[in-house]
């Protein structure tokens, strides 16, 4: 593989909001050009963005994936910085192995850019409900199975896969494709003869595989055994480069200063960012903190979906309404010289039965007053995080007492329970952890399934009242599901919230199984 010296020519689309392009981020050679759809990225990217530093591509690991793919092929002298390939299935298949070959490449000489590369599936190759198996087969073979064979992405996520395509299709079949896909390696790169040909018999190899399948769509077993174990650790490597950017950001923040002015610095606990009386300690999850997890886990899958419904979908066909925009884009992308896949009309489609995000932030009380539950807090937590998370889900959990501290950041599912030891803080700060809360997860702004929980014993200092019924308005306002929920009678607790819904006299024994079922009931009405 020779690599080449390139200026890169980068073009931003869709700072007004309105997308351009076909696909988030696009490369075009002679001369080298970066496409890049601001509009088609949303939250993805921000105007500000850097990725001239680790760290800040880090940050925005979806965007920076994308963009790293798109650049392992410029960098390349490649067949396809050469020939004129016309649309066709053959050119189509010999150009996608070709970024995988380079991806592959890249990502071995490259170790601490694979994560990012992850990142960038949830965009290039989203795994989504509405497909038919047809379909998913196809994006497996094109997509997924590659990446994992050339060490991409972790081998074992895609056993299910595998087994699933070998029983629809046949041993002999799937093994074609992947000796074609390990041949690809072996190519030489600027043999644009070859490449067609290779990207010929290797569509013809996948249609071999998917032609039988059905165009139904594919079951909730499907779903949890193929989809979800690949969602998952695509997600993950986001969180994971989310948080090395935020590890880097605390440890520079907390290289400048001085000893004596470092958090926990009296309490020998250097730089982990809380309060100086406030102390987390981890440990194994327990047999009854797995159960609770699982628990949770189960009754909120009910709560992860929602029946058919009809939406508006673009098609390239006259159905419906005619979308002026939509011309306004064909006749862009054909003065770009890309392939035109606009779709100028608007059908109603009915979707399926389908799975929808959950979003949930617990805030808890950590004062002396709420002793009882010092050893039960952290670890109901950890339970909710864990579940959230298992259902490709994002959850964010702090506790208030003294000030706001963070307990578990959103999107993560730490393997140890976080348990949190009290010296005796007031009860002050609810109002304050709940906003926190609300920021660090932006559930204002989320879509799908929304879940705030507060877990206190009501007895809180009368001037967060107002600041806890902004907080709890705003998130009504929004349609986020807000629970109080209170260790003991309503009549005992000073600060209630009018717009919440309030739980009573709950105990660590009954938090999971009430919280949950009431969970369930409140989304069945949104």
């Amino acid at each position: 593989m020779e690599l080449v010296h390139t200026n890169v020519e980068v073009h931003l689309f869709g700072v007004d909001g309105f997308a351009l392009l076909d696909e988030p981020v696009l490369c075009a050679s002679r001369p080298d050009r970066l496409l890049v759809d601001v509009a088609r990225l949303g939250e993805l990217i921000t105007p500000d963005t850097r990725m001239d530093s680790m760290v800040g591509r880090m940050a925005f690991p979806e965007a920076s994936g994308l963009v790293v793919s798109a650049l392992t092929m410029l960098g390349v002298d490649g067949w396809w910085r050469k020939a004129d390939t016309p649309p066709s299935a053959e050119w189509g298949a010999a150009r996608t192995l070709a970024q995988l070959v380079c991806e592959a490449n890249f990502a071995s000489a490259h170790r601490s850019e694979r994560m990012l590369l992850q990142s960038a599936l949830a965009v290039s190759a989203p795994l989504s409900r509405a497909m038919s198996q047809r379909q998913l087969a196809r994006l497996l073979l094109f997509e997924i199975l590659p990446r994992a064979d050339f060490l991409i992405l972790p081998v074992n996520v895609v056993r299910g896969a595998r087994t699933w395509l070998t029983s629809q299709s046949s041993h002999e079949a799937v093994s074609r494709c992947v000796s074609l896909w390990r041949h690809a390696r072996q190519l030489d790169l600027t043999d644009s003869t070859a490449w067609r040909h290779l990207g010929g018999d290797f569509d013809a190899a996948v249609e071999l595989v998917c032609g039988d399948m059905p165009d139904a769509q594919f079951t909730h077993s499907m779903a949890k055994d193929i989809i979800e174990p690949i969602e998952r650790v695509i997600a993950q490597a986001a969180v994971v480069c989310r948080d090395a950017a935020a590890r880097f950001d605390e440890d520079t923040e907390s290289s400048a200063m001085s000893p004596s002015d470092r958090p926990d610095a009296s309490s020998g606990y250097g730089g982990v960012g809380l309060p100086h009386h406030r102390m987390l300690r981890y440990s194994i999850p327990t047999e009854s903190e797995r159960a609770a997890r699982d628990q949770f886990a189960a009754r909120l899958t009910e709560a992860s979906y929602r029946s058919p419904g009809i939406q508006s979908t673009p098609v390239p066909y006259p159905a419906g309404r005619l979308n002026t925009r939509e011309l306004v884009r064909l006749s862009a992308q054909m003065h770009l010289g890309l392939a035109p896949t606009a779709k100028p009309w608007t059908a109603r489609v009915m979707m399926p039965r389908a799975r929808v995000r959950l979003t949930f932030a617990l805030v808890f009380d950590a004062s002396l007053s709420m002793s009882p539950w010092t050893h039960h807090a952290g670890p109901l937590g950890w339970s909710i995080a864990a579940a959230v998370n298992e259902l490709g889900g994002s959850c964010t959990v702090r506790g208030f007492g003294g000030g706001s501290f963070e307990v578990i950041r959103p999107g993560t599912a730490p393997v140890n329970v976080p348990r949190v030891v009290d010296t005796g803080s007031g009860s002050d700060g609810c109002d304050l952890a709940l906003d926190h809360a609300v920021a660090d997860s932006r559930i204002l702004t989320q879509a799908g399934a929304r879940v705030v929980v507060v877990l206190t014993d009501g007895k809180l200092p009368a001037e967060d009242a107002t600041g806890i019924d902004r907080t709890v308005g705003r998130l009504r306002d929004a349609g986020v599901v807000v629970l109080w929920v209170l260790t003991s009678a309503r009549v005992a607790a000073d600060v209630v919230p009018d717009r919440a819904i309030v739980l009573t006299s709950v105990t660590p024994e009954s938090f999971i199984d009430v919280v949950s079922r009431t969970v369930v009931e409140e989304l069945a009405h949104t």
